[in-house]
């Protein structure tokens, strides 16, 4: 695999990114994966890649973790950018979007955390309208289910409007999708 999502070049990127360039973005992200507890002691981390800005201490808190990705670099990145974690971690590499009621279903006790593949549907539709009905309808998915979701709104090779810079935290998909000029 090798597009704006996935592949040698975007983990040379990432790993340069989380040396550098993203160290706000995850030192916000840490304080706020603090404050999500969800009970599950198994996590479904969807869209893991190799974890670039997952801290350490977040995922010491499971005992399992399942990861699905589509690239097949994940794994062995994942595994080894969190080589100090001790818990049980499984990659499954799939689209999760191909089959999203399958995926949830193969794993019906863990929390679920979005990292950044809620953001990406954009690329992979491209279609404004698409991205808000496919993301509510994975809203509605996992409504009876702990899960978080995070975005990167500053790794979008999309034409922004400057608003996207301010957005508080934990906007709707319409009020994200609707800055982006997509097509």
């Amino acid at each position: 695999m090798s597009d704006i999502t996935g592949g040698l070049r975007w983990h040379l990127r990432a790993m340069m990114g989380r040396l550098y360039l993203w160290r706000p973005f995850m030192d916000d992200l840490r304080d706020w994966l603090a404050t999500w507890q969800p009970r599950s002691d198994t996590l479904l981390i969807v869209g893991a890649s190799a974890g670039w800005s997952l801290p350490d201490e977040f995922l010491a808190r499971f005992k399992t973790i399942h990861c699905i990705d589509r690239d097949d670099l994940a794994a062995p990145l994942f595994k080894l950018v969190h080589r100090s974690v001790k818990a049980r971690v499984q990659f499954h590499q799939r689209d999760f979007f191909a089959e999203p009621g399958a995926c949830l279903a193969a794993f019906p006790d863990a929390a679920v955390l979005l990292c950044n593949i809620a953001g990406q549907r954009c690329f992979q539709l491209k279609n404004a309208k698409a991205t808000v009905d496919d993301l509510a309808a994975l809203q509605a998915r996992l409504q009876y289910r702990e899960w978080a979701s995070f975005h990167d709104l500053l790794s979008s090779p999309i034409a922004t409007d400057a608003r996207a810079f301010d957005f508080p935290r934990r906007e709707s998909p319409e009020i994200v999708v609707s800055t982006f000029q997509l097509g």
